[in-house]
């Protein structure tokens, strides 16, 4: 294909346009080859507003699932794209927001605890009695999913019981545990 017979920016937009109308019939094939058509478009209008976030996928995503929900409010008499782009703003926007609320509570450190109650050995010396209180298989329960961190599945095969029993005592545990740290 040479470059004269490429279509015009005029004539994608036409295309986009066409194509959300077949869309918001039902046209499933058009409405396919018009978010094929969007994803590119998106990607660059959404680098410009996350700074090539590592979330820019994430947000194109999102922007794609919100013409998906508001597709109904397109007005096919209008242009497509500054609807599309203000539907990719809004997007944007949230995912800073939340991103940024997310920052502003995380707490860099140069390096992580190698044990998390280390410096307060009055509080695990009350959980280890806490632990030695409880009923053997809820003990056992406690210690394969919080302290060697197995899956439900893991800790079950481990225990010789089904997912459903490990769960039942692991529950168990944490409300005894619960009512004995309390008091």
């Amino acid at each position: 294909m040479n470059r004269k017979d490429e279509p015009t920016t005029s004539d994608r937009r036409q295309r986009r346009a066409e194509l959300m109308r077949g869309a918001q019939a039902g046209n499933q094939e058009m409405y396919r080859e018009l978010l094929l058509d969007l994803g590119p478009l998106l990607e660059r209008f959404v680098r410009r507003w996350t700074r090539d976030s590592p979330e820019l996928d994430d947000v194109v995503q999102e922007t794609l699932i919100a013409v998906h929900r508001a597709r109904h409010t397109f007005d096919p008499r209008r242009p497509l794209e500054p609807w599309l782009f203000a539907i990719a703003r809004h997007v944007a926007a949230d995912h800073l927001r939340r991103r940024a609320a997310r920052l502003a509570h995380e707490v860099a450190v140069e390096r992580l605890p190698d044990v998390a109650a280390a410096h307060d050995g009055e509080a695990r010396h009350d959980l280890e009695r806490a632990l030695a209180g409880l009923p053997d298989g809820q003990r056992e329960a406690f210690e394969l999913l919080k302290l060697e961190g197995l899956s439900v599945e893991a800790g079950a095969a481990r225990a010789g019981i089904s997912p459903g029993a490990l769960k039942v005592r692991a529950h168990r545990a944490y409300q005894t545990l619960k009512a004995m740290l309390r008091s």
